[in-house]
């Protein structure tokens, strides 16, 4: 050995010393110079001891065998000594404390391993490229290209899919996805095919039992597709890529599904709605089977995406109709810089739809609204606190029905403003779970909210009817209704995964993220189309209830019994409060009403809190059987002192 590096004149030594069952069975020692490369055996009996080494600067590249990484445990040592001997014990002795520590190369090389097409050239697919220094293995290129381009091509006519303007008709699309299946028959012993239908373009391969994996589909931008086996070479060269999981790919097996395909329709006819679809691109994936509820889903990116002045959403269509009629459901949007993925738990067509944002609020009402909304709900949280403590700690009295349906109202209200407050925070942790939980929970406290706005309407028409008395387990069913049917609206959307984070942007380019439901259809269906359903009932009871207040205060004037008007004033504005009224600014969030909208409901609902506590202290200040009138000709302000019929007995 030290005769060979003297030869040389200098380089470095690669020691590869091959184990079985922890005892040397070969040692093979390399010794690399500028221009030359020689190596000796320390065994005769080891038939192989050449490998090729080429040097770069300070680096070495030794060409591996693919049997060489897989079947054999190889061990790499780069020593500082010169007198190293080939006698197994003389290598430990000699080499102790002067050698770095050995790297097995089956560690880099695999299928992480990268190609690189220049330093692959004139190799055959099983060679790895593992390069070297003097402080020990730095990468590991592999010469099996993870591009694999279709076997073969098949041109199938377009027939009328395709019109003369160039628009793919969206139920001929579904024809042709439905009709895959009877190309495998001309692709003879192909796994893979190209196909082409005048301007679309696609792959169709086929399922084989004994390999169920994933499949990536890479699209390059001349609309060229391959299955590729690498993800940096398809972030190198595809700017679109499907994945089809091996959960859908074993889902397919066990329903008889022999093949995969993936088309893309350029300009495919659009919806009654006009959307825009981004790239005007449609992508198809048919599988042979029927395919949901994937936990391992389907996933569809887009890199390079210019996304500026729009909101982007995943939407699917499930190939019924004449028009697309697309929807979130099944399909997670997730944005990173300029990259859309779609993750979509089922097979069909797919589209990310493109709309303008709204009109981009300015950065001092932002930071105006958030300012108020802050110090508003930390107002509410205390009051809120104080109305429960002065509830549970300082009352003496049996609590009526209309005391318990508020106590739980403030319950609500408190975790629906303790939520909105650390949202923003829990936002910019970029924790998706964290997220995720806090959304939920806001949510949760937010139809919580509406929901016992409406218990309150409800049970004061009952009282003022009288009927409550003749239901059974009267305050276990509003219990129900108050805090488990939220749960099961908020259950479902978590099943769907509609929260998520979103960004509100302001006028000089910066945003304000928070935890929320970014589904627009969503939103309006289930936020205010309930509470919708809420106001049109809270405000016909308000409107009976005032009118009732108005008409014994005329009666009450007639037999020269007159209630200062104030207590009227401050009874049609605890309804107001108590009903959930002043939400309803909501609804005119819209046009050149949007920012002043914005302001009223803030400070209204920011400030619910301290006037609900202000109601709650005025109806327990008077106890015992003055309690039990609801509105009567003796007096009109009664009614702000309580609604409920319930008696209320000392402790």
């Amino acid at each position: 050995m030290t005769h060979i590096q003297e030869s040389l004149g200098m380089g470095k030594i690669v020691h590869l010393r091959i184990t079985f069952q922890k005892e040397i069975q070969r040692l093979c020692i390399i010794s690399t110079g500028e221009n030359t490369t020689t190596s000796e055996k320390c065994n005769p009996g080891f038939p192989n001891c050449t490998f090729e080494v080429r040097k770069d600067n300070n680096s070495y590249f030794i060409t591996l065998s693919n049997v060489t990484v897989n079947n054999q445990e190889l061990n790499f040592w780069f020593p500082r000594r010169k007198n190293i001997t080939c006698i197994p014990s003389q290598f430990y002795q000699n080499t102790t404390g002067d050698q770095t520590t050995p790297v097995k190369p089956e560690t880099f090389c695999g299928k992480d391993s990268t190609y690189d097409a220049d330093a692959c050239r004139n190799k055959t697919p099983d060679i790895f490229i593992l390069k070297t220094t003097a402080a020990g293995p730095i990468s590991c290129l592999r010469c099996n290209n993870p591009v694999k381009k279709p076997d073969i091509n098949i041109c199938v006519p377009s027939g009328q899919m395709e019109s003369s303007s160039g628009v793919i008709s969206a139920d001929l699309a579904s024809e042709a996805m439905k009709n895959l299946s009877s190309l495998i028959e001309l692709m003879g012993n192909a796994s893979t095919a190209a196909i082409s239908m005048g301007k679309v373009k696609g792959l169709l391969s086929r399922l084989h039992k004994e390999d169920p994996k994933d499949i990536n589909f890479g699209f390059s931008p001349n609309k060229d597709m391959s299955i590729v086996e690498d993800k940096y070479a398809m972030e190198k060269y595809f700017n679109r890529s499907v994945r089809l999981s091996k959960e859908a790919y074993e889902m397919a097996l066990n329903k008889s599904g022999t093949f995969v395909g993936v088309l893309v329709f350029p300009s495919m006819s659009q919806d009654e709605k006009k959307s825009i679809v981004l790239n005007g691109e449609v992508v198809g994936i048919e599988i042979g089977a029927h395919i949901a509820n994937l936990t391992d889903t389907i996933d569809i990116e887009y890199r390079n995406v210019d996304k500026v002045g729009f909101n982007v959403f995943c939407n699917s269509w499930n190939g019924k109709g004449k028009l697309p009629n697309w929807t979130t459901d099944g399909c997670q949007t997730l944005e990173s810089n300029n990259s859309i993925m779609c993750q979509c738990t089922h097979l069909s067509f797919f589209a990310i739809l493109m709309s303008p944002p709204p009109k981009n609020i300015s950065a001092s009402d932002v930071a105006s609204l958030t300012y108020i909304s802050y110090v508003g709900c930390g107002l509410s949280m205390f009051f809120l606190g104080l109305a429960l403590f002065m509830q549970f700690v300082i009352s003496k009295t049996k609590s009526s029905q209309a005391t318990k349906i508020l106590v739980n109202l403030f319950l609500a209200m408190l975790f629906l403003n303790l939520t909105f407050l650390t949202n923003e925070t829990i936002a910019d942790m970029g924790s998706y779970v964290a997220c995720v939980i806090i959304a939920a929970v806001m949510h949760y406290s937010m139809l919580s909210t509406f929901t016992w706005f409406f218990i309150e309407a409800v049970h004061l028409f009952l009282q003022l009817k009288k009927l409550n008395a003749n239901i059974k387990h009267y305050m276990l069913k509003v219990y129900v209704v108050g805090w488990v049917l939220p749960a099961l609206v908020v259950i479902i959307l978590l099943g769907l995964q509609k929260y998520t984070l979103m960004s509100i942007e302001t006028d000089d380019g910066k945003s304000v993220k928070m935890c929320w439901i970014t589904d627009i259809y969503i939103h309006y269906g289930v936020n205010i189309g309930y509470y919708a359903w809420v106001f049109i009932w809270t405000l016909t009871i308000f409107i009976i209830v005032v009118r009732q207040i108005l008409f014994l205060r005329k009666t009450n004037a007639g037999k020269g019994q007159n209630d200062p008007a104030s207590k009227n004033t401050l009874t049609i504005l605890g309804l107001l409060f108590l009903l959930g009224l002043t939400w309803g600014f909501a609804f005119f969030s819209y046009g050149p009403m949007i920012i002043p909208s914005y302001y009223i409901f803030s400070i209204l609902n920011s400030f619910q809190g301290f006037f609900l506590f202000l109601y709650y202290y005025n109806t327990n200040k008077i106890v015992g059987d003055d309690r039990n009138s609801v509105i009567t000709n003796k007096s009109i302000s009664t009614f702000s002192t309580n609604y409920d019929d319930t008696p209320v007995h000392k402790k």
